[in-house]
C-alpha cells in the first residue's frame, strides 16, 4: 500500500488522498480463500450438528437464556414454557441451565459410527458446534472452565469427531458463536441476572471499552485454541459480529491464525458481509433458491450455503417430526443446480445417539446417493440449471415436467435430474428442449439413467433431445405366457398375446391386473420406430406414427394401480423382464427361473417393463 497526497487549488483548500493498492492475483484482501473454496464447492452436502448439555431438556440450544425485559417467557425442561417475573427467578433459571453440564454424560456417543452414517448419506463435511451462544465448549479449553472436560463424560467431543470424520476423508468444520450469553463481560455485570437480547451485549462497548476489551480477550483466546488444536477446514461464525464500531468483535484478526493452521480453511461470518469466503443464506431458506438472481434458470454467481434442520429444531428434540428423504433430496438437487451447498442439521440426544427416525432418513438418502451421487458431488452449475418443460413442447395429455442440471467441470458429462413427481403417464419419452445440436460444443455420445447399466435410445434434432426411458427393444417388454397359473386367466378377459420366437405363444397370460376404475378396458402397447418410443395407451388410434405391438391386460403397472412397489425380475434363458408386485407372483416367477434385479418404483410408468427407479428423483447422464 502507498498513500499519495495531492493539494487541490480552490476556496476550500481540499486535500485529496489517493490510496494506491498493489493488486495481487487474489486481490489485496485476506478474503476470499480460493484454495479452500475448491473443496467446499465440490462438497455440496454438509452435516450440521448442534449439541450440548441442553439436549437433556430437549429444547432449543442457548435461547432459553435470553430475557430482554421482565416479565419474559423462556423455554424450560421438556420443552415447557416458564414465565420469569423477577431477577431472582431469572437467575435461578439460568443457573439451572448452566447446571446441565454437571449431569451431561453421553456415554453412547460413537463418532466413528456417525462418520460412517454421514459418509454413506453423501455428506462431505461436518460443521459441529464447538461452542454455541450459551458458552459451553464441546472441546478441551484452557480459557473457559465451562467445557466438556468438566462434565461426567470428560472427553473431548470435538477432537473425537474430527479424528473419526477425517479418517473417512471428510472435512471437519466448527460452528462458533462470538456472542457469549453466560459471560459477565458480555451481559454485564452479571450474566445470570442481566437483561440481554440475543446476539448483542447489554451495553454500548464504546462507553465501556475496558469491559469490551476483556470480553474480546476471552473470545479470541477460545478461537485461537480451536485454530491451533483442531485446524478446522471450515469456520462458521454466527450471531452478533456485524463489524460496526459498537459491537465490533474484530474476529478478522484471527483470519491469519486459522489460515496458518489450515491453508484450506474457508470462513463465513454470518450477518456481516464484511469478509467471508462464501455467503450463508437464512435458516431454512430452501424456497429462496429457485429465485436466486431473480430468474429461476440462472445460477447464483456466488458461493453460497443453505442451512436447515431435519427435525425443525437445531438441538435435539425428543418429539421431533422429521422431514422425508424425498424432501431433502429434492432440495439438495435444486441447491446444487444453483451452485450452492446444503448444510443439514441433526442433533444427538443426551445419550450421544442420533434419533432413530433421523438415522432412517439418512439411510434412505444413502440409497439414493449410492446411485445418483455423481450428479451432486464434484459438479458445477450449468445452464439451464432449473428448467420446466411446458405444454408448449408436450402433448395436451402430458403435464409439464422439470429438470435440474449440473455438469462435470470439464464438460464431458451433463446431468439432468428429474423429480419423480414430474413423471406422468401417457408417454414413454422425455423431451429436453434445452439440448439441441446448435447449442452443443461437443457431440453427444450416449444417454443413460444412473442405476441402469445400458444406454437409452434417443433422437437429437432442432426440437430438442428425445430420450426413450423405457428399455429398447420392444420385445423385452413381452410377458412369458404359461398355462394354469392364474385363477382369473387373461384369456377370459379378451387379451391377445403378441410375442417373439423366444416366447411361448399359447396358454393363458399370468398375473394380469384388472386396474381399479378401468374395468375391462384393454391397454395397447404401441411403438414408434422413428423416435424409438414405447407407450401403453387405451386408444392407439390417437397416436400418429405408432404401430400396434400387442393388446395388454387392462393397464398393468399403470398409475391407477396406486403406490404399490414393483420389483423387476429377469429370466436369462428367455431374455425377458417381468415387473411384479405381489409376493405370490414373485414366488411363482422365481419358480419359473426369474431372478430379482431391483425395486423399480411404484407403478407410475405406464410401461410394464420400464426399469427407471422412480424413488424421489432420477438422473439422466448425457456423455459428450
Amino acid at each position: 500500500l502507498s498513500f499519495v497526497a495531492m493539494a487541490v487549488p480552490g476556496t476550500w483548500g481540499i486535500i485529496v488522498f489517493w490510496l494506491v493498492v498493489q493488486a495481487t492475483a487474489g486481490g489485496p484482501f485476506l478474503f476470499p480463500n480460493e484454495l479452500g473454496r475448491k473443496w467446499f464447492d465440490a462438497a455440496k452436502f454438509g452435516l450440521f450438528m448442534h449439541w450440548g448439555p441442553v439436549s437433556q431438556w430437549g429444547t432449543e440450544i442457548s435461547f432459553p437464556l435470553v430475557c430482554s425485559a421482565l416479565p419474559c417467557t423462556v423455554a424450560g425442561p421438556n420443552r415447557s414454557s416458564i414465565v420469569i417475573n423477577t431477577t431472582s427467578e431469572l437467575s435461578a433459571h439460568r443457573h439451572a441451565y448452566a447446571s446441565l453440564a454437571k449431569t451431561f454424560n453421553p456415554s453412547s456417543f460413537d463418532p466413528n459410527n456417525m462418520a460412517q452414517l454421514a459418509k454413506a448419506a453423501g455428506f462431505r463435511y461436518l460443521v459441529f458446534t464447538a461452542e454455541h451462544c450459551d458458552g459451553f465448549a464441546n472441546f478441551k479449553s484452557n480459557v473457559s472452565s465451562y467445557n466438556i472436560m468438566n462434565t461426567p463424560y470428560g472427553k473431548d467431543i470435538l477432537g473425537m469427531l474430527a479424528e473419526a470424520f477425517r479418517a473417512l476423508g471428510l472435512r471437519v468444520g466448527i460452528y462458533f458463536c462470538p456472542s457469549t450469553w453466560n459471560n459477565n463481560d458480555y451481559w454485564a455485570p452479571d450474566a445470570y441476572t442481566a437483561l440481554g437480547r440475543a446476539c448483542a451485549p447489554n451495553y454500548n462497548p464504546l462507553s465501556q471499552p475496558e469491559t469490551w476489551s476483556a470480553y474480546l480477550d476471552y473470545l479470541h483466546g477460545r478461537l485461537k485454541e480451536i485454530a491451533v488444536q483442531y485446524k478446522p477446514d471450515l469456520v462458521w461464525l454466527d450471531c452478533g459480529q456485524d463489524g460496526t464500531p459498537a459491537v465490533d468483535t474484530m474476529i478478522e484478526i484471527l483470519g491469519p491464525v486459522f489460515r496458518t493452521s489450515n491453508p484450506d480453511v474457508v470462513i463465513q461470518v454470518r450477518e456481516s458481509g464484511n469478509w467471508e469466503d462464501y455467503l450463508e443464506l437464512g435458516d431454512h431458506s430452501e424456497s429462496q433458491v429457485s429465485n436466486i438472481m431473480g430468474r429461476n434458470y440462472m445460477t447464483a454467481g456466488v458461493h453460497f450455503e443453505v442451512p436447515s434442520t431435519l427435525g425443525g429444531q437445531w438441538a435435539y428434540n425428543p418429539t421431533a417430526h422429521y422431514r422425508s428423504a424425498e424432501d431433502i433430496i429434492l432440495n439438495l438437487v435444486a441447491i446444487t443446480a444453483k451452485g450452492g451447498n446444503y448444510l443439514l442439521n441433526l442433533g444427538p440426544g443426551p445419550d450421544g445417539l442420533w434419533p432413530k427416525s433421523g438415522i432412517d432418513v439418512f439411510q434412505d438418502i444413502s440409497s439414493w446417493m449410492d446411485i445418483n451421487g455423481e450428479a451432486i458431488h464434484d459438479t458445477v452449475p450449468v445452464w439451464p440449471s432449473d428448467y420446466t418443460v411446458t405444454t408448449q413442447f408436450l402433448p395436451h395429455s402430458v403435464q409439464p415436467y422439470r429438470f435440474y442440471t449440473t455438469a462435470r467441470p470439464d464438460g464431458s458429462v451433463l446431468y439432468a435430474t428429474m423429480p419423480a413427481s414430474s413423471v406422468v403417464n401417457g408417454s414413454n419419452y422425455i423431451l429436453m428442449p434445452f439440448i439441441r445440436p446448435v447449442s452443443l460444443a461437443k457431440s453427444l455420445s450416449s444417454v443413460k439413467v444412473l442405476g441402469i447399466d445400458r444406454a437409452l435410445a434417443y433422437v437429437l434434432n432442432d426440437t430438442g433431445l428425445f430420450v426413450n426411458f423405457s428399455l429398447p427393444p420392444v420385445q423385452l417388454f413381452s410377458y412369458w405366457s404359461q398355462a394354469n397359473n392364474d385363477t382369473a386367466p387373461c384369456a377370459t378377459r379378451g387379451c391377445t398375446i403378441y410375442t417373439n420366437d423366444k416366447y411361448i405363444t399359447s396358454g393363458t397370460e399370468g398375473f394380469c391386473y384388472r386396474t381399479p376404475g378401468l374395468a375391462d378396458t384393454p391397454f395397447y402397447l404401441i411403438f414408434n420406430a422413428k423416435i424409438t418410443d414405447n407407450a401403453l395407451v387405451s386408444n392407439p388410434s390417437n397416436y400418429s406414427g405408432y404401430g400396434l405391438v400387442r393388446t395388454e391386460c387392462y393397464g398393468y403397472a399403470t398409475m391407477a394401480v396406486g403406490r404399490v412397489p414393483f420389483d423387476l425380475y429377469w429370466n436369462e434363458e428367455r431374455q425377458d423382464y417381468w415387473t411384479l408386485s405381489s409376493d405370490h407372483s414373485k414366488k411363482q416367477a422365481q419358480a419359473l427361473g426369474y431372478k430379482f434385479v431391483r425395486t423399480i418404483g411404484y407403478g407410475d410408468l405406464s410401461s410394464p417393463g420400464g426399469t427407471v427407479d422412480l424413488k424421489y428423483a432420477f438422473v439422466f447422464k448425457l456423455s459428450f
